[in-house]
This record gives structure tokens, sequence and C-alpha cells, in this order.
């Protein structure tokens, strides 16, 4: 049968169209696009477009085994990650039912909608208290809730149901033809009806899904029940699931302050009396309609105090960033310390990767990014000064002017690396860059060979008075030697307490010239920044202050 006439007879509402399952794809590569899996499914592209879109034409589309991990940040969870090829078909669904859904959807529900994330509805939640407080001249109450155990509460039928009743009102009022219901109906009720965990396969240790507690496991659910954690329809049909609730406050109870984000949500009023007969109300539509309980009474409390929401303290006046927030980047700090530093000869040794240094610079962006949005300024100031081997790799608060005027909550900050000039492209822009970094030895990397130029080759030539003189444009001074042979010079520069670092090659510029980056710091105990000795990990034989073997990496 040719494809063409197939596609015309099954689908005449073009619900699952070529175009619409390319859509889909681009929506789903979207920050992606450097994974393997997305590669592997870009390799076929068209065929694999054309094999998704006659499955769900034909009817004969199932979801495939999900790969099931944990994540122990915040807290121990079971997350399932479901193949590229089932997210494309998760973003075609998704993206059709919200156009029916977000005209339905109260405009204070957030997550998993566009301009609806975590700040927002943390700057809405501020303006409530303002409103209610008179900007903190009247007292006012707040009541936050929590869902036990939400995702794994979810009766798929009961929701099911709720899909079906939308798309048959939109089919009576002629927001959708009925030829487009039924398809739509029919991948809904694929999705809801396949079991998350048949042939599901588990990666990592097998010790991280011991510490998920039983409830917290998708496989201990009753029958019919859950969501896995980790798809785009699971956080979609979470907000189907509890917009009934969102109705209910709203149109029942009446509650003009109110916001959910995700199965986490917040009343306000000037009557704590009020908020408590909410509570039970809430409780009690919960269990009837839904199915759910709530994890606990909740908090009652006067907003002066403070909303503990999504990772802020959230007061009317300003914002805070919750202190497990700051523990949680001390601890990573903490381990990437251990990593990076190694006590070598009397001395400690920094060595930072390519890899590494983009995961150091990304998990402190990130807590940049948070606090942004907060009173963030002594806090990290203290993060700074708790972890001062920082400043050696990047321009820390007291040396750059990183608390600027600018939009919103009035600062921007900066994380600018000291590993690698922002805009030097030649040698000696590089160079003269990294030696007013500090009073170490500069070693640079030029091809095969490692060089040092201006006041350090006299250092150099007293400890190598046999290395040749060499020469080079721009400098008047130039100490060199093969680079084979930088392992017995660091050996010779700890030996005699000189602090030095190596500058190693790491692939182009834009303007065609090599790209040197800080790849290693050595200082002397007296020089280094003050640490304890028990901060250091327990290291093997050979490792605790005996000179580096031949085997050890020059770079």
């Amino acid at each position: 049968m040719p494809y063409g006439w197939c596609a015309a007879e099954s689908d005449p509402a073009g619900v699952f169209s070529l175009q619409a399952v390319y859509q889909a794809y681009r929506a789903c590569r979207r920050g992606k696009r450097g994974a393997r899996e997305t590669q592997r499914y870009e390799l076929r592209l068209l065929d694999h477009l054309i094999e998704t879109r006659e499955a769900l034409v034909a009817r004969c589309w199932s979801p495939a085994r999900s790969v099931a991990f944990i994540t122990l940040r915040p807290k121990a969870r079971e997350i399932h990650a479901a193949p590229f090829a089932d997210r494309v078909v998760h973003h075609l669904l998704v993206s059709r039912l919200e156009a029916l859904y977000e005209p339905r959807f109260i405009h204070d529900s957030y997550a998993n909608r566009h301009g609806k994330g975590t700040h927002a509805a943390v700057e809405r939640l501020q303006h409530f208290q303002r409103q209610l407080t008179h900007n903190g001249r009247r007292r006012a109450w707040f009541l936050q809730l929590d869902i036990r155990n939400f995702f794994y509460s979810i009766h798929r039928p009961r929701l099911l149901g709720l899909l079906r009743r939308r798309l048959d009102q939109s089919r009576v009022r002629g927001e959708l033809a009925t030829a487009e219901v039924e398809p739509l109906d029919w991948l809904c009720a694929t999705i809801l009806g396949a079991d998350p965990m048949a042939g599901c396969i588990r990666v990592g240790d097998p010790r991280r899904f011991r510490q998920v507690p039983l409830h917290k496991r998708l496989d201990q659910a009753p029958p019919e029940t859950g969501l896995p954690i980790g798809n785009l329809t699971s956080q979609f049909f979470g907000n189907v699931y509890l917009n009934e609730l969102d109705q209910f406050v709203k149109h029942v109870l009446k509650c003009r302050h109110y916001l959910r984000y995700v199965d986490d949500f917040v009343l306000l009023h000037s009557d704590p009396d009020l908020l408590r007969i909410w509570r039970d109300s809430i409780a009690e539509f919960l269990r009837q309609r839904l199915g759910l309980q709530l994890k606990d009474p909740g908090r009652l409390a006067p907003v002066s105090q403070g909303v503990d929401f999504l990772g802020y303290i959230v007061r009317p006046g300003y914002r805070l960033v919750r202190r497990r927030v700051l523990g949680h980047l001390r601890d990573r700090l903490r381990l990437t310390k251990q990593r990076l530093h190694r006590p070598l000869s009397g001395g400690i040794q920094q060595r930072l990767t390519r890899p590494a240094r983009e995961r150091l610079r990304a998990g402190l962006a990130s807590a940049l990014g948070h606090g942004r949005h907060a009173c963030f300024a002594n806090g990290w100031r203290r993060v700074w000064q708790a972890e001062p081997w920082l400043a050696d790799w990047f321009c820390s608060p007291p040396c750059l002017p990183w608390w600027r005027p600018g939009r919103g909550r009035g600062a921007r900050i900066g994380l600018i690396p000291r590993w690698e000039p922002a805009s030097v492209s030649s040698l000696r822009g590089q160079w003269r860059y990294f030696r007013l970094q500090g009073d170490e030895l500069v070693l640079m990397q030029v091809g095969n060979r490692v060089e040092a130029y201006g006041v350090d080759v006299i250092r150099l030539r007293v400890l190598r008075p046999r290395a040749r003189p060499a020469s080079r444009p721009g400098f008047s001074e130039v100490f060199c030697l093969p680079l084979k042979a930088l392992v017995g010079l660091r050996q010779q520069l700890r030996r005699q307490g000189i602090a030095h670092c190596f500058i190693a090659e790491e692939g182009y510029l834009r303007s065609g010239r090599k790209r040197r980056v800080l790849r290693l710091i050595w200082r002397p105990l007296s020089a280094a920044f003050p640490l304890l000795s028990s901060d250091w990990p327990s290291l093997p034989s050979g490792q605790d202050g005996s000179p580096a073997t031949a085997s050890e990496s020059p770079l």
C-alpha cells in the first residue's frame, strides 16, 4: 500500500502528519543536540520520522522500555527516561493538548507552562504578600500545603477520564473536529494504559536504588496508579490532574490569593481561622475526588516569617536563598576540592582538566543564577571565604566590581574564569595575562616544547644551566625545553619550593591561533592558602610528599 495513500485514509485530520512529527522532533531536541541518543536519532532522521508517523497512523505505536536511574539531589528520586523516539511522540501529544488546556488552567498554576517557571511563581507569591500586607503595614497569614507522593498516587484511569471529558467538550464546542478527537483519545489511552515498569532498564549503582524509600518507587505503587517522573507527559498530566483542585480552590472556596507549583501550593489570607477551614476542605476534596492525601497539616504562619518556597525564603520586602541550597553548593565545592587538590612534595597541587572546569563553572553559574533573584551578596561572599581556592580559577568578589546595578532585583553577579584570557590572542598577550595573575613561575606549552619568558628565565637557568638558549620574536629572554622534560623540571621546581603553573594548549581561537589555558598550579605549603590537613582525602603511598615518578602526566 503506498505510504501517502495510507496516511490520507487513516489520518484525515492530519493530527499525525509528517510536519507535526517533525515539529515535535525539533522541540524535543532543543538543548539536547549533544546527547548521544539525539545524534543517533538524527543519523537516520527521515527514516525515524516516517516510522513514528506510520506507527501512529496505523495505531500500532506503543511506549518502548524506559531507563531508570537515581538522582540524590535534593533527595533520592527514581527517574524514568523514555527513549528519544518516544519523547518525540510526547511532545506531539502535549503540544496539541496544551492548546485545549491553557485557556482552562488558572493563571496561578505554575510549572511546565510557558512563562510559568520557578521565578515567576516566586514573584507572584511576593506580589500576593505585598497586596495582603499593604507593603508590610498589615498582618497576613499563609498556609503552605504539599501532596504526599503525588506522581506515584495519580490514578491513571481517573486521569484518562478527565482527558476524555475535555476532548468531548472540545468536540461539542467546535474547538476540535471529530476526526481530531479520536487520534488524541487513542494516544492518551495508549500512554496511560501502558505499564511504565514493563521492561524497565535500571542503570547505575544498585545501592542507589536501595536508598529510595519504598513509597517513592513506581514498582511499589498500586495497580493502575502512578506516573513516571521524568517524562514530559507526566508533568503535563500532573497539571491536568490538579487543575481540579485549582478550580475548587478558586471557584468553591473563593480563595483569591492562591498559587500552585506542581504539588506544592500556598494560600494567603488575613484570617488564619479561615485558612484552617480551607485546609480541611482541601484535604476532603483531594481524598474524595482525586484519591490524594496531604503530606502533613502544612505550615500556617504569619507572612512576616517568610514562606519557604522553591528554594527561597520569600518575604514581602525581600527574598533570601534557602540554607539548604547554599549547603548543597558547599558540598559540591568540597567534593570538587578533594578531586582537584593533591598534596605533592611539600606543597599543594591544583589540577583542573577541561571537563572538570566546565562542571565547576556550570555548578557555580547555576548557584549564581538562582541567587541573583534574591539578596545573595553576603551568602556568595561567605561561600568564597569558605573556599579560598576558587580565587585561583575565578575572579573573586574583592577583585572585580561584581555587584553592579541592573534590572529586576538590582544586581548582576559576574563569574569570570581566570584559566584563559577573555580577549587576548597572541602568545605574548597570553603570557602577560597569566604572568599578572600571581607570583608563580609560568611554564607555557608551545607545540612540543615548554617555554618560559622574562624574569622566570633567570630562575630556570639556575636549575638547568645546560639548557640551550632560544629566541622568539617579542621576547628578550626565552627558556626552552622539550615537552617530555616537563616532569623532571617540575620535580626540580618542587624540590626548590618554587611556585609554578603550567599553561597547556587546548584547541584554537577564532583567529586561528593556539588557545592556551591554565592546567595546573603548584605552591609550597607556606605560600598556599590556609587549609587543614584533615581536609585532604587519604592518599596512596608515594603521593604524600614523595617525589613524582616518571609516570606522572606532564599535562
